[in-house]
């Protein structure tokens, strides 16, 4: 508010500075109008420790007050300063509205900060509280508190509505008024407020985090905030960030390449001034648009990022860093209390989940983790050759790394609401932590294993949203900030290490008069909390955050080009708003043009009949326009003139003006708003003179009832339109009057007969009757007259037959499916005509087997029935089969409008895909057979193909069989041409067994007897399993013993968690009597046909036929678990409603079992329950193994009804036992999560 002097009936009092307490005090301020009879304003530091208290942890720089005293109320003027006066250094005024500030019958009062410096980067945080009361009687008054940062914006704050005019004028029934002959006192009472950030009580209007903190944001693009977070933290990790920049990317492409997208954000955190766009970077992952607005698990993307990054260090100067970094050494051992003998493991690990329930300290939690749990008792240790023994199983760490990340499990599966929770629980954090008491005791000592805190990733919500955000410290030094997307503020240590501790809010103390007994308020859980944390070791720190990473040369031109090319767009972005499209159509394109109306406006004028487009200045006159275009074209200045075109109702674009006299020297911008305001660009049709007009013709508008009509002339034979130009007819006018000029126009002899029709839009194209008058006929300035020779056959194509194929006209492309594309090449190895597409120009309308035909001869197919069609989803994969009717016609090939908006073509043509499929049989036959789905696997188990059988509906599984034999043996003749560089080889003989599957489990092996009623399609399904010329599997042919031996079948198939959520594609493999696990292990191996890297991440159990339990199970190998524990990606400011991600791949809890011979990609956190399955070494017999479990059962099959279900599904599936493969790889992962919910969907 402007600054006014005083009003001289008002006298000021002194004003006076009070020191600063030495602590302060706690407090809620409150806002709102009271009135006390006891305490006085006069009392002045009672009533401002009464009134105005100190809240929160906030401390002042000094208080004082201020009272101003009025004599003369009603001779006010509506707006009145006080004196200024000083409180803590700082000056101050009061602004008084004595009937109201923009409300009516109020007084409003407001206090005003008047700063020394005029500079506008100022504030000044206070807390303050304003009062009125009588001038007699102090202790009769109003008052209002508040608290406020003063700004250059924001100077004054108050209270608009400090109090009703009436309750200062009128007096209480048993008190005197405010305002008693005319006198009133206004007092101020001030706390000046220390600010030491910087943002206390900030509104983050114009807010410039690189200025206020010297950092920057990351843009939010819908749920991206766990990313942000992270990327912050590793970006402040300066050697993570001068590895990242050494990434050698100088040749990848910025779409594709992680580690370019990532160094881009990077140097953009550095450089920028403004917060930093991810979008090529979640671009890079493969993300459209819509998972940016998905949740994603922060630990899980933390993997994956590391994962590629490390991938794209091997080989080059930093390959290993990301080991240096991050990786640790973990121990996990199992040791015989009564003999000496200990089984062990040492894995790496990038990251630790440690618990959070029953935990109330970091410490705990590592404690937790590293608990010893008693294997005795049933539980027993199966030591090589020691038999059962008594054993501890534990985890200790070998070393940590420089990075330590510790993810705290917030998330968990709580078993007795059968859902998934959020632990809120309190769980400190300490600044620095020791961990050498988790080390090994022969681990490295030289150096301190001392860590301090650097990063807190931070989720706020619960199980259904949240957001994420961290805070972080950049450097050595003990300054912390807030990263919250694209803001960054400083935040005090103090709420670093308490704030998100979770737990409880604090109690609010007991009032003293509180009666004993009486019900309190319950107790509320803190919803925002810590969920990650960034640990660094002290002795490395100088070397992990000093430094300044330097980007690569070739990253800065990048960059540099890119702001360039964005300061470009903007300078066009502003030049669109100070000009204009014109299009102008002339009589030469009219000429040209095959479809409706003069010309298209629009994307569907073809590419080889351009009109004249430029954007041209809005204030452009239309006589400098029409002098240009004049330039630009080659023509006369005085050869044409031109007319305005509008969209009419029915949706064509005519002539509607000619632009000439005063209208020359309108702008654009008025033509187009005044003529055209529909359209953001401007339309007009150059009109040329006619060889016998006057010589001032193109200078007036047309005479009054003179209708300008243009005509097109529809030669049959040619099919094909022919503008003509235009011609002048009055309303009164004869329609048949205009015969001999348009003959004369179209060049045909005078006598000619022709039929004559109107334009009228493109669905309605009517004759004219020759005997009316234009008025009459309702031809008015801008229509079109197209005409013929009158047909003197039936067949003759008329002028409607043109625009119907006009409007239906378009462009398809054929292409092969692509997943029948091997099965439909020739078997002589030649090029097939299926390599090019075919692409017509059609009618929509074109017949089914017409359509079939030009596909056939362009494949060189005697039989057009032999294909099928499919219509084309907007994602370019093919949908359902066209089906075959005698009314079925191209259209019904092609996607609905409402689902995909087809392209043009250069040709102004719409473009559409079908895809084609060659058939064995005719599409007729087809309809009397049916498909089923059929997974053939060859000598592994990645050697995966998957085939549509067709076979009759009601032949048996013999017919099936026979007809996938002949599918794989084409498959495999084209593999083997490959192999042999495209020269034609017969296949090798081979044999197959088939069985079926249901939910990812073997039910029964085909013999070819059995009905093709194989189940529900998508649930129950065919494999067909490649097998050697004797009968037996692909991989038993690799031993050379395996005849030697007695051999047994097992089911081996793939699980996640449990035994239910099985996925992939299971397989029957022979174990041998007397065979040891490792040789058992080496077959299974070479049958997977899986990496190292997947094996590792294996873990193995067996179990009797009919087991449906992993109680019931035995571990032969590796790390099974159950852990429900999730961790949340709860970005959700937009889903509040989605559920968590999938959890952590490496957690561990209740019934975990360990074992050599794999090991985790991270660490492992295990509760120590009790281990329902026993473990085993790698001497033992599988099928000693299984004949236990089998006997076991067998005892226990009295006490144990087996459901019938589980009876008829393993009925004719001759096995031992089975082997489940539990994954903890992210891939087996998120195959599970599929799985799983294609089976809700079935259900």
């Amino acid at each position: 508010m402007d600054n006014e002097m005083a009003n001289p009936m008002a006298t000021e009092g002194t004003p006076q500075t009070l020191p600063s307490p030495k602590s302060a005090g706690s407090g809620n301020a409150t806002a709102g109008s009271r009135q006390y009879s006891g305490l006085t304003v006069l009392e002045e530091e009672d009533f401002i420790s009464t009134n105005v208290p100190l809240s929160g942890r906030v401390e002042e720089e000094g208080h004082g007050y201020f009272h101003w005293e009025i004599d003369n109320w009603t001779q006010l003027p509506d707006r009145v300063i006080s004196k200024t006066f000083t409180v803590a250094g700082h000056d101050w005024d009061i602004l008084l509205f004595p009937r109201g500030n923009g409300v009516n019958d109020t007084v409003s009062l407001y206090v005003e900060y008047k700063p020394k410096d005029a500079g506008e980067d100022w504030h000044v945080c206070a807390m303050f509280g304003l009062a009125m009361s009588n001038a007699e009687d102090p202790t009769l008054f109003k008052n209002s508190v508040s608290h406020h940062r003063f700004t250059a914006e924001e100077s004054d704050w108050g209270f608009t509505r400090f109090v009703e005019l009436r309750h200062v004028m009128t007096p209480d029934a048993d008190s005197r008024a405010l305002l008693e002959k005319g006198r009133v006192r206004i007092s101020a009472f001030l706390r000046v407020i220390k600010d030491p950030l910087g943002v206390l009580w900030h509104n983050f209007h114009n807010y410039n985090s690189r200025k206020h903190t010297g950092f920057v944001g990351l843009r939010n693009q819908g749920a991206t905030c766990y990313m942000n977070s992270l990327l912050q933290s590793l970006y402040f990790t300066t050697e993570f960030r001068n590895a990242v920049y050494q990434i050698p990317t100088e040749n990848d492409d910025p779409k594709r390449s992680v580690a370019l997208a990532l160094q881009r954000v990077f140097y953009n955190l550095q450089d920028s001034d403004e917060a930093v766009d991810t979008t090529e970077l979640t671009k890079s992952f493969g993300w459209d648009s819509l998972e940016s607005f998905m949740q994603h698990d922060v630990q899980e993307f933390n993997r994956v990022l590391q994962d590629n990054l490390e991938t794209k260090m091997k080989g080059t100067v930093v390959d290993g860093a990301m080991a240096r970094l991050f990786e640790g050494k973990m121990k996990s051992y199992i040791r015989c209390v009564n003999v000496d003998y200990e089984s062990s493991r040492v894995e790496n690990y990038y990251d630790i989940s440690l618990n959070v329930k029953g935990c109330a300290t970091l410490r705990d939690s590592f404690a937790n983790y590293c608990e010893v749990e008693m294997l005795d008792g049933e539980n027993k240790y199966q030591a090589e050759g020691f038999g059962l023994q008594d054993a501890r199983k534990g985890v200790i760490f070998e070393s940590f790394p420089p990075v330590l990340q510790l993810q705290l499990k917030r998330f968990e599966y709580d078993f007795q609401r059968d859902a998934m929770v959020k632990i809120n629980d309190r769980h400190e954090f300490p600044p620095t932590i020791d961990l050498g008491e988790f080390l090994a005791d022969d681990a490295d000592r030289s150096q301190p294993w001392t860590y301090a805190l650097h990063g807190v990733l931070v989720h706020s919500g619960d199980l259904h949203g949240g957001h994420y955000f961290g805070l972080l410290r950049p450097t050595a030094e003990d300054r912390w900030y807030r990263f919250d997307d694209d803001r960054v503020v400083p935040v005090a240590r103090d709420e670093v290490f308490e704030e998100y501790y979770g737990g409880e809010f604090p109690q609010p103390a007991q009032p003293a008069t509180a009666v004993p007994g009486m019900r309190t308020r319950p107790n509320s859980k803190r919803f925002t909390n810590a969920y990650m944390l960034v640990y660094i070791r002290e002795s490395l720190r100088d070397k992990v955050l000093g430094g300044e990473a330097a980007a690569p040369a070739h990253l800065l031109r990048r960059v540099q080009e890119d702001r360039a090319e964005e300061a470009r767009r903007q300078r066009e972005k502003a030049e669109l708003a100070h000009t204009l499209a014109v299009k102008v159509v002339s009589d030469k394109q009219f000429a040209q043009h095959q479809s409706f109306d003069l010309s298209y406006f629009d994307q569907r004028q073809p590419a080889s009949n351009p009109l004249f487009e430029e954007r041209m200045p809005r204030d452009m006159t239309v006589r400098d326009f029409a002098a240009h275009y004049a330039e630009r074209t080659g023509c006369a200045l005085g050869s044409f003139r031109l007319w305005t075109m509008v969209g009419r109702v029915n949706k064509t674009v005519r002539c509607e003006v000619p632009l000439v006299g005063a209208a020359l020297d309108m702008t654009l911008a008025q033509v187009l708003e005044s003529r055209m305001p529909r359209w953001t660009d401007m339309r007009l049709y150059c009109e040329t003179c006619p060889e016998d007009g006057p010589e001032d013709f193109l200078d007036e508008k047309p005479p009054l009832r003179t209708n300008l009509i243009h005509a097109k002339f529809f030669d049959p034979e040619t099919f094909t339109m022919r503008g003509l130009g235009s011609l002048y007819a009055r309303n009164t006018q004869m329609v048949q009057e205009i015969m001999p000029k348009l003959r004369a126009m179209a060049g045909l002899p005078p006598d000619t007969p022709i039929v004559l029709y109107e334009e009228v839009k493109p669905s309605l194209i009517e004759p004219i009757v020759l005997t009316l008058n234009f008025r009459q006929a309702e031809i008015q300035t801008g229509d079109i007259i197209c005409f013929q020779i009158e047909p003197s056959d039936t067949s003759v194509p008329r002028v409607p037959d043109f625009f119907d194929s006009v409007q239906h006209r378009i462009s398809v492309s054929f292409v092969p499916h692509p997943t029948r594309a091997d099965d439909e090449r020739t078997a002589s190895g030649a090029s097939s005509p299926d390599a090019e597409p075919l692409t017509i120009t059609t009618s929509s309308k074109t017949p089914y087997d017409n359509v079939a035909q030009l596909v056939a001869d362009h494949l060189g197919m005697s039989d057009p029935l032999k294909l099928r069609f499919y219509t084309v989803s907007p994602t370019g994969q093919p949908r359902q089969p066209v089906r075959r009717t005698p009314t079925t016609t191209l259209a019904e090939m092609l996607p609905s409008a409402m689902f995909m908006q087809p392209s043009l073509n250069n040709k102004g043509l719409h473009e559409y895909t079908v895809m084609y499929e060659r058939l064995e049989v005719d599409i007729v036959q087809i309809e009397n057979m049916r498909t089923i789905r059929v997974t053939f696997v060859g000598r592994t188990m990645r050697d995966e193909h998957q085939l549509e059988v067709l076979v009759p509906k009601d032949s048996s599984a013999q017919a099936l069989m026979e007809a996938t034999y002949s599918k794989i043996e084409q498959l495999l003749r084209t593999q083997q041409r490959s192999a042999a560089g495209g020269s034609a080889v017969p296949p090798k003989p081979f044999s197959l067994r088939f069985y079926v599957v249901g939910y990812h489990r073997v039910l029964f092996e085909l013999n070819g007897s059995e009905h093709m009623n194989l189940g529900t399609p998508g649930v129950s399904d065919v494999v067909a399993e490649l097998c050697t010329s004797d009968d037996t599997t692909a991989e038993d042919a690799m031993m050379d013993t395996a005849e030697d031996r007695p051999s047994k079948n097992v089911e081996v198939f793939h699980f996640y968690r449990d035994l239910s959520h099985a996925h992939s594609v299971p397989f029957l493999f022979p174990i041998y009597q007397n065979e040891p696990w490792r040789d058992t292990w080496t077959r299974l191996q070479r049958r997977l046909g899986m990496g190292e890297k997947e094996l590792k991440n294996l873990g193995v159990v067996c179990g009797p036929v009919g087991a449906t339990e992993l109680r019931r199970c035995r571990v032969v190998q590796g790390t099974v678990s159950t852990d429900r524990s999730d961790s949340p990606a709860m970005d959700q400011n937009i889903t509040p409603s989605a559920t968590p991600p999938p959890p952590s791949a490496a957690s561990l809890s209740a019934g975990d079992v360990e074992m050599e011979g794999s090991r985790a990609a991270s660490a492992v956190s295990s509760d120590n329950n009790s281990s329902p399955a026993t473990t085993t070494d790698d001497s033992v017999c599988l099928w000693d193994l299984l004949e236990q479990q089998q006997q076991r059962e067998n005892e226990l099959a009295e006490q144990r009804i087996e459901s019938k279900d589980e009876e008829d599904q393993k009925k004719g599936l001759d096995v031992a036992g089975f082997i489940g493969l539990h994954h903890v790889d992210r891939a087996s992962r998120h195959r599970n999560l599929h799985h799983e919910r294609a089976i809700r969907i079935l259900n």
